[in-house]
């Protein structure tokens, strides 16, 4: 089995994959200052709660936004499997990275162009609901070819209400109408709203600027909600960075 990982700046996802699909999966909070020994115990006991034995584990890759966090994963990982974790880079992705500054690409935004070229063909759109929403359009050649980074939803959503007295935290729920009568349903106007038109309104531009484009994917965590409320979505793949990571060792590139 193969054991992949997409380490954001506020969640990891670990996974395990057979050869063709995700078998298990994990979502945890990304915490700076793990080392390598918590980090040990904590994958091990996660892969021994699900019935696997450590010992299946043939090969471990690695999509992280984190830099430092690299010598906690290589260190607890390795001790944990007995192998060499392999970590997705621009340097050894195996794909065209058609931007100005390809060494600046994330590896999430890489796994997830391989990931999608792969299920849906290209062009093709990706939005990934993380930390911040990435937009990463796809060629024809499957190569990562640039896009957008808007704030996320819950993370504007927080920093509002941390600096209005008035204004209180509040659940990011679908409102029926745009006309709020409560100060709740107002921020919900504003905030679920705002954004779904955001995103939408940002797809408008892609497919207006780049004729061709076939599929729209969302993934990540509020990514499910999107695809819910936006006919511009065609798919949502929760895990499609993990899928990424598996192709991409499948590819031998690394």
């Amino acid at each position: 089995m193969i054991l992949v990982g997409d380490v954001g700046n506020t969640h990891t996802v670990l996974g395990l994959c057979d050869e063709e699909q995700l078998v298990e999966h994990w979502r945890l909070t990304t915490d700076r200052n793990r080392t390598c020994d918590e980090l040990a115990i904590l994958v091990r006991g996660l892969v021994r709660e699900r019935q696997h034995s450590t010992g299946e584990v043939g090969d471990i890759a690695i999509a992280s936004v984190v830099p430092s966090l690299y010598r906690s994963l290589h260190g607890g990982l390795s001790k944990v499997f007995g192998i060499e974790p392999r970590f997705l880079t621009p340097a050894n992705c195996g794909i065209r990275l058609d931007v100005k500054e390809p060494h600046a690409v994330g590896a999430d935004r890489i796994a997830n162009t391989i990931a999608a070229y792969s299920l849906f063909g290209a062009p093709c759109l990706v939005v990934d609901f993380g930390t911040a929403t990435n937009f990463d359009l796809v060629g024809e050649d499957g190569a990562f070819l640039g896009g957008a980074i808007a704030p996320e939803m819950q993370l504007a959503a927080r920093a509002l209400t941390e600096r209005a007295a008035q204004l209180h935290s509040i659940s990011l729920d679908v409102p029926e109408s745009v006309l709020g009568k409560t100060t709740t349903e107002n921020l919900q106007a504003g905030i679920v709203l705002g954004f779904l038109d955001l995103v939408d309104g940002l797809i408008r531009r892609f497919r207006e600027e780049i004729p061709g484009i076939g599929h729209v994917i969302a993934t990540g965590g509020k990514g499910e909600l999107f695809a819910r409320e936006l006919d511009a979505i065609d798919e949502y793949v929760p895990y499609l960075t993990l899928h990424g990571l598996r192709l991409w060792l499948a590819s031998d590139v690394s």
